[in-house]
């Protein structure tokens, strides 16, 4: 196991700046993951940190040693791709004992991890089977049991459910979420899927434009976005965001002239000051009459134990989504928005604080 330190890290592809100065300590045994939108600069990351791309500037530690000058294979690290990348030509067994094989570790080594990998992944069944004959999700095993007999210190994955239909990406999950149980490896992983690092990590790194938006627990950043973007980018469906104005002490006006009461002490900004207000859907309520808003169902997206209805709201761009349990039987609803579940971000996309009500 081990620490992994990043240290201003840039990346230029020419021109472009991938990478814009990212400082990052993952610690050890932790299961971080990288996330946001394409183009962000997540598997850039990753692969900077495997050394599989060299850094234009700043430095990489692991386990206290800098790195970034040092070949993939003496980093200590092992990568599992999106492409499985087996030779198909050779046995489930022959895949994951190569690497040792060519590293000249002896038959008997060889054989030893292979099968206490092949245990830990319950492929041992399939040890005899060429690729070809597997499932997808039995490939990704082989691929991460190629990895464990390297005992590396730091795992990478990039996108390795991405090949995945639905509900073996489910499956898969627990499955990773078991094995770094079962290892107590450091892992590191990119996805852009916000679902596999909501369920999987013990802290995300969310990713937009090279930059590093938040990191934090998937709590975190789901209840207390720092940004405009993590709040948008983090939950399914989106957070609601209002373009709003301050127009008082802990009071915001929407643009179709409602006035919101919030928790957050609006004293830190001017009157007028431009305000961004955000709510998740499943904070939005069907009773009360404190900050009610009505607008038009435009439609509804049943999902059995759950409802997302999009309402036509007088003022707001774009339809307000509330989560309700039971689907509305009218053409309009009427929904209120407690005070305590809101936030607030300012001009610049900084969250402000809650203060006194």
């Amino acid at each position: 196991m081990a620490t992994v330190r990043l240290n201003q890290a840039v990346k230029n592809f020419g021109p472009v700046e991938v990478l814009k100065g990212i400082d990052l300590d993952i610690d050890d045994g932790e299961f971080v993951v990288f996330v946001g939108p394409s183009g962000c600069g997540k598997s850039t990351l990753l692969r900077s940190i495997a050394g599989l791309e060299a850094l234009s500037a700043g430095s990489i530690e692991i386990d206290g040693r800098r790195v970034d000058k040092v070949p993939p294979s003496d980093r200590g690290i092992a990568m599992v791709f999106q492409s499985y990348a087996l030779y198909p030509h050779m046995s489930v067994r022959e895949n994951m004992g190569f690497a040792l094989k060519l590293a000249g570790r002896s038959k008997a080594d060889v054989a030893e991890a292979v099968a206490t990998a092949a245990k830990t992944l319950d492929i041992e069944h399939l040890l005899d089977r060429r690729p070809k004959e597997l499932s997808g999700g039995q490939r990704q095993r082989v691929a991460i049991g190629r990895a464990i007999v390297r005992e590396p210190k730091v795992f990478l994955f990039d996108e390795p459910l991405s090949n995945l239909d639905a509900a073996l990406r489910v499956r898969m999950r627990y499955e990773f979420a078991s094995l770094h149980a079962a290892l107590g490896t450091t892992m590191i992983y990119v996805t852009h899927d916000q679902v596999e690092a909501m369920t999987l990590a013990d802290r995300i790194v969310v990713l937009n434009g090279g930059v590093i938006e938040q990191v934090g627990t998937p709590d975190q950043l789901y209840s207390a976005p720092d940004t405009l973007f993590v709040a948008g980018f983090i939950g399914a469906p989106t957070m609601n965001l209002l373009p709003a104005v301050v127009a008082g002490p802990s009071t915001v006006r929407l643009a179709g002239g409602q006035v919101i009461e919030t928790a957050i002490d609006t004293g830190v900004l001017p009157t007028g000051a431009a305000v961004t207000l955000g709510i998740r859907p499943e904070n939005l309520r069907v009773v009360g009459s404190d900050n009610a808003l009505t607008g038009a169902v435009r439609m509804i997206e049943s999902l059995g134990s759950a409802h997302h209805v999009h309402l036509a709201v007088e003022g707001l761009a774009d339809p307000l989504v509330a989560s309700l349990t039971e689907r509305p039987a009218d053409d309009t609803l009427t929904v209120s928005l407690p005070r305590e579940a809101l936030l607030m971000f300012d001009a610049d996309s900084r969250a402000i604080r809650k203060g006194k009500a």
